[in-house]
């Protein structure tokens, strides 16, 4: 049985990363994962956008996505977020960041993000 896309979402942000689950993320991330910011677009293939996912684990001695809000869109593949971040650096430096993200989910696995950037602090 296929995740929804909202599963998928919840999944990539509640496990993957609270948790560290690398297995997770080679089931969840698509065979390309297009990754949309202002200005780019930056095309993954699956072990780039996994080791990607394990490169910003090791930057950190803690990370947790809290997820304000979470919106599925009514097309069964687009799902919006928000988030806030607390995190601890491996140098023992805390801090959050907020941000916004909007995931395409096919067939159960992520296919494009994306991601306006992120700012430090809670949001208000």
């Amino acid at each position: 049985m296929t995740r929804s896309a909202r599963e998928v979402v919840e999944a990539y942000n509640l496990v993957v990363w609270n948790q560290r689950d690398v297995a997770l993320a080679e089931e969840l991330m698509g065979d390309t994962v297009i990754r949309h910011d202002v200005g780019s677009v930056h095309t993954l293939s699956h072990d780039e956008a996994v080791a990607r996912i394990v490169n910003h684990l090791q930057m950190f001695e803690s990370i947790r996505f809290d997820l304000r809000l979470v919106v599925a869109g009514d097309d069964g593949e687009h799902v919006a977020i928000v988030y806030e971040s607390p995190m601890t650096l491996e140098d023992g430096t805390e801090t959050t960041i907020g941000s916004m993200e909007v995931f395409r989910v096919v067939d159960g696995r992520i296919t494009e993000v994306w991601n306006c950037g992120y700012k430090q602090g809670v949001w208000a």
